[in-house]
């Protein structure tokens, strides 16, 4: 057995990067890391306490698995408690702190709890489900929806689409707004959300989404590349525990809820949940087919990233490699096109249907976006003559003239400087804007026939021009920087675990650091006190007048005026000792 001061001693020898990986691991309440406050951690007797409250050692047998829970249970030193010693639970020697070993005890989950065998699973052809061809088809199918909503949540995300409540989450409109968009079920896009945040395709640290380099990456990537990434970074970011269940279901995910209830057995409070949510995610990304692993998904959660996006482009439909431009201003493709030459579609055309034959939109609005995005009318025509299956339809042709003469004729950029803005034009566009009455403020100056210039900011000059419907169009480079969330809230930003945990282990070192002698005896004071507290009895050596030590094994009953008060077990009378000449205190508990 072990108890609150044994723990201490072991904390404050470790060294600071492990101490700090523990109090990580332990996930204890933001009141206790917290610098001040009445549960705040001021020494390392303090956060031994921590540790060994009720709370905490429950949230931690609840990560252990069965083997380690037994050998707890039992007291077994081995290679089984190396988990619990991890987190503080036991002693290297394989002592169990005698708290752990109550709530242990105490633990409805854990009575007459064994190391017995994997339960008996439920009887199916998993092999025959495995690997047919039907399965794998369908794996692919569900894939290749899951990734063209993702797609469009992205792109969602791009455009400042998503933005969240103050109580976290979005809002049914907006989770209707996405699914009309994406082409799915509302109340499925909170979770794909979830999972995009997971796997670090999306960020929301500064309080409204964004899209990270990783996720705007993953947009133009092959279909193939697209679904063995996908279903990496998912795998990649399971918990431990997750992993050992799904090791444990080899290929059968049916029953995960009771396998992660059999596999570690004080954790239904927060792993039900999770299982839960792997089973409908793996079958979301094609890497399970009635809950059963398909031989392509076995591939796709391996580590060979090579064979994965074999596996996957022998399953995923192929490419086509063009459109139909339509008459009425419609773009159909015949089949999954390529996300690059999806992409670059979309710059001048509007997704009307997403799927395996998608519908697009060319409108005066997307071609004009196309203009103001720095493209050229001689870029357009090349783009559509090239995606274009059967050439270029008059009406098309026709609305892309009219809009380029209308529309991307004069361009508004910043000056060289960075200072105010160059307008460029032809010579008699010039002449209008430079003698409307409704412009006169910017201040025109005029160093040539198709340049002017103003010291106002080029999205302001910009502006002005597009009220007095001048065919103007900002450089990318010369606008302003948006933000997507709305003015005057942001999220309360607060220290990541990693950096409380840093906190408060240079704050435990600092009191102990204050002085040359009074840290060892406000360390044995501690020891003491807590002794006192538990009425354990504790072994003190007492060095004696004559230099010599000698030890005593009492039950301390009060420390005081510098000094230990208790009764000695030995001699059975009450003794007082000096404390300033204690030096050592062992726990006998």
């Amino acid at each position: 057995m072990t108890t609150t001061a044994d723990l201490a001693a072991r904390l404050r020898a470790m060294p600071d990067d492990d101490l700090e990986r523990l109090i990580v691991a332990r996930e204890l309440p933001t009141a206790v890391l917290g610098e001040t406050g009445p549960q705040s951690v001021a020494d390392f007797f303090d956060l031994a306490e921590a540790f060994r409250a009720d709370a905490a050692v429950d949230a931690a047998i609840e990560r252990l698995p069965r083997r380690t829970l037994v050998a707890l249970r039992d007291g077994a030193a081995g290679p089984d408690l190396a988990p619990a010693i991890a987190l503080a639970l036991a002693a290297e020697d394989g002592r169990v702190d005698d708290a752990v070993a109550a709530r242990v005890a105490a633990h409805p989950d854990l009575v007459g709890l064994t190391g017995g065998p994997v339960p008996a699973r439920p009887a199916a052809a998993a092999t025959e489900t495995a690997g047919s061809t039907t399965a794998r088809t369908t794996g692919a199918e569900h894939a290749f929806a899951t990734m063209t909503m993702l797609a469009e949540l992205l792109r969602a995300v791009d455009d400042g689409g998503v933005r969240e409540l103050v109580k976290g989450g979005i809002g049914s409109p907006l989770a209707r707004a996405l699914a009309e968009r994406s082409g799915a079920d509302p109340d499925v896009v909170p979770g794909r959300l979830d999972l995009l945040e997971r796997i670090r395709f999306t960020s929301t640290a500064d309080g409204a989404w964004s899209l990270t380099d990783d996720g705007l990456e993953w947009l133009t990537t092959p279909w193939a590349g697209r679904w063995a990434g996908l279903v990496a970074r998912w795998h990649e970011g399971l918990d431990p525990a997750v992993g050992e269940v799904i090791a444990v279901a080899d290929g059968d995910w049916r029953d995960l809820v009771s396998l992660g209830r059999w596999a570690y057995p004080a954790g239904a409070r927060w792993l039900d949940a999770v299982l839960l949510d792997v089973g409908g995610t793996g079958a979301a990304l094609g890497v399970t087919v009635d809950g059963v692993v398909t031989d392509t998904g076995r591939v796709l959660l391996g580590d060979d990233r090579a064979a994965a996006e074999r596996a996957a482009e022998a399953d995923l439909p192929a490419t086509v490699e063009g459109v139909y431009l339509q008459h009425d201003l419609t773009v159909i493709a015949p089949g999954p096109l390529a996300p690059a030459d999806d992409a670059e579609l979309r710059t001048v055309a509007d997704l009307e249907a997403p799927g395996l034959a998608a519908r697009y939109r060319v409108s005066e609005d997307s071609l004009r976006r196309a203009l103001r995005s720095g493209s050229s009318r001689q870029q357009v025509v090349d783009l559509f003559g090239r995606i274009g299956l059967t050439g270029v339809p008059q009406p098309l042709a026709y609305l892309v003239d009219q809009v380029a003469a209308r529309d991307g004729s004069i361009v508004v950029d910043r000056q060289g400087d960075g200072v105010g803005t160059v307008v460029r034009g032809t010579a008699d566009q010039l002449d209008l804007i430079g003698v409307d009455a409704e412009l006169r403020q910017l201040a025109w100056e005029r160093p040539d026939l198709t340049t002017l210039v103003s010291r106002y900011p080029a999205h302001v000059v910009h502006a002005a021009l597009e009220d007095q419907r001048y065919p103007a169009v900002l450089q990318p480079g010369a606008r302003p920087e948006t933000r997507h969330e709305p003015p005057g809230r942001r999220r309360a930003v607060g220290r990541s675990p990693e950096a409380a945990a840093r906190g408060v282990v240079e704050r435990l070192r600092l009191t102990t650091q204050r002085g040359d002698a009074e840290p060892e005896q406000e360390w044995l004071g501690r020891q003491i006190d807590l002794a006192v507290r538990g009425r354990t009895p504790i072994r003190v050596v007492v060095r004696m007048p004559d230099g010599s030590e000698r030890p005593f094994s009492i039950v301390p009953t009060s420390v005081a005026a510098g000094r230990i008060r208790g009764k000695d077990i030995a001699a059975d009378v009450e003794r007082t000792l000096p404390l300033s000449l204690v030096v050592s205190v062992d726990s006998e508990a």
